[in-house]
């Protein structure tokens, strides 16, 4: 009877709890943090449902274990991580970047996108801008984007002047100085640029294709989970895995816009990009 009592009241965190895991299956239900912001994870307007590459990716791959319900749940970006050490999501999934320092943190799915530096030019792209290089060998083109972000850090290491340089607190910004004339290229995300140019707002402005850029100046996306959830996260990537064989994985690319530059080379690992040993720190955002 001694034993029973010590055993009832044992605490939560016991080796006798259930995992995450186990009531994510028991319950058919997994709470999911995004950002909203597309195409990452974003709320449609027209139906009210979040959709977006990540929860649709997270939808395939928990479907098949009977998880039909995917929580998801709208935060700003610096809170995702925050609130999933804090219990509030069970995993985060809104273009979060694998870095060491985030590794440190949380424990990261099998990256699912790549995330290489893109570029917007006004329509017929006129300074014929393909890459760092030419905004490097034209004294004349002056190049917009986000301030601290991955794109300034690649910028700066292929030898584009910081006074060629404009640096804006917000995308909308780079964007509006690009139709101004004040910066004649917007270096960004792919996906960043890809969700720009869905849209109406972008009448005028094309993807600068290609923008040549090497997989080291590229971020990879991922979901993440707690640390103390590697069975849950292990699980997923087993679900990752048979969705990239049979062409889902694809299809949901395709669905969102991406293609071969986004496309993660299988010598890419979650392993090798916390060791530092691949890919560079930033974001996807």
């Amino acid at each position: 009877m001694a034993l029973v009592a010590m055993l009832l009241n044992l605490p939560h965190g016991s080796a006798l709890a259930e995992t995450t895991k186990e009531r994510v299956l028991r319950e058919g239900k997994i709470v999911i943090g995004i950002h909203n912001r597309a195409p990452w994870g974003f709320r449609d307007e027209a139906t009210g449902q979040a959709t977006g590459w990540h929860p649709d990716l997270l939808r395939a791959a928990f479907a098949e274990l009977g998880v039909k319900d995917l929580d998801i749940r709208v935060t700003e970006f610096g809170a995702l991580i925050p609130g999933l050490l804090a219990g509030r999501f069970d995993a985060v999934a809104s273009g979060l970047a694998i870095t060491p320092e985030r590794c440190l943190q949380v424990a990261f799915g099998a990256p699912d996108l790549k995330v290489p530096d893109a570029a917007i030019v006004v329509a017929g792209n006129p300074k014929q801008v393909h890459g760092f290089a030419d905004i490097v060998g034209n004294s004349e083109i002056v190049m917009g984007a986000g301030r601290g972000s991955v794109s300034v850090k690649n910028a700066t290491a292929a030898g584009v002047p910081e006074d060629r340089m404009l640096l804006f607190p917000d995308i909308e910004s780079n964007v509006s100085a690009l139709r101004a004339g004040r910066v004649d290229v917007a270096v960004l995300s792919s996906p960043t640029v890809i969700g720009l140019l869905s849209g109406e707002k972008a009448k005028g402005l094309e993807r600068a294709t290609p923008f040549v850029t090497t997989d080291e100046q590229a971020n990879y996306a991922a979901v993440a989970f707690r640390t103390g959830d590697e069975d849950l996260r292990a699980l997923y990537d087993e679900q990752l895995a048979a969705l990239k064989q049979d062409g889902t994985v694809a299809a949901i690319m395709a669905r969102y816009g991406f293609g071969t530059p986004e496309a993660v080379p299988d010598s890419v690992t979650a392993q090798k990009l916390c060791d530092g040993a691949a890919g560079k720190p930033g974001a996807g955002k």
